[in-house]
């Protein structure tokens, strides 16, 4: 079972933001249905598949499952450029179902350093995708929804779910097209950055444990 350690839920500022945080899991499963997808299509057998992901809950609204798939397919360059970091960055952190949050709150928390918008936002979707199938692969099956909390306390924390209310709704991604250069731009910056941070400090591990060294690095 998935344990975190967060400070007491801030709760929904407005009725908007309110609305917000309660569609984004739907959204976040929406993603993952679609984005599973577009994998299987291009990859083939080399993807795992996950009968969660493989399933689109019945219970999304026609709005969340066309919002969600709609990320998936405006976000797909950006999450195929950078699926490679985020790889990395799990191989460092090597989460386990009770430290999963603690590493999703590390990385995701990067992503919004310097400011919220769409690009990030997809970002955040992609790496909170890669983190359920990280963990699917290691063989913990019915973690996905685990995974979708994450993202939406992540989000409300973080007044992500409030900057979203501000500029629409989720509704308001219909409007984005795939090529919004703005969003790549902004979420590719983030990514490099963030990779780099987190390629260097893999790299000073391995060569930790190749001198010899065990446990966290000094």
């Amino acid at each position: 079972m998935a344990s975190r350690q967060v400070s007491r839920v801030r709760a929904p500022s407005s009725t908007a933001e309110e609305q917000v945080a309660l569609q984004t899991e739907e959204v976040f499963r929406s993603y993952v249905f679609y984005r599973h997808q577009q994998e299987q299509e291009s990859e083939g057998d080399a993807v795992l598949a996950d009968p969660e992901m493989d399933t689109l809950p019945q219970e999304l609204s026609s709005t969340t499952e066309q919002v969600g798939r709609q990320l998936a397919i405006i976000g797909d360059n950006i999450i195929r450029r950078y699926n490679s970091e985020f790889e990395a960055m799990l191989q460092h952190l090597q989460p386990t179902p009770e430290t999963a949050y603690e590493s999703f709150v590390k990385i995701a928390s990067s992503l919004f350093e310097s400011g919220i918008n769409w690009g990030r936002v997809v970002a955040l979707l992609g790496f909170g995708y890669r983190l359920a199938l990280y963990v699917y692969r290691r063989g913990l099956t019915g973690f996905l929804g685990h995974v979708a909390r994450f993202v939406a306390d992540f989000m409300l924390q973080h007044f992500v779910t409030r900057w979203i209310a501000q500029n629409g709704g989720w509704v308001a991604a219909l409007d984005l097209s795939n090529n919004s250069i703005w969003m790549k731009r902004t979420a590719l910056c983030f990514c490099g950055r963030a990779a780099g941070r987190w390629s260097l400090q893999a790299s000073r591990h391995l060569s930790y444990l190749r001198a010899g060294g065990t446990g966290p690095l000094p």
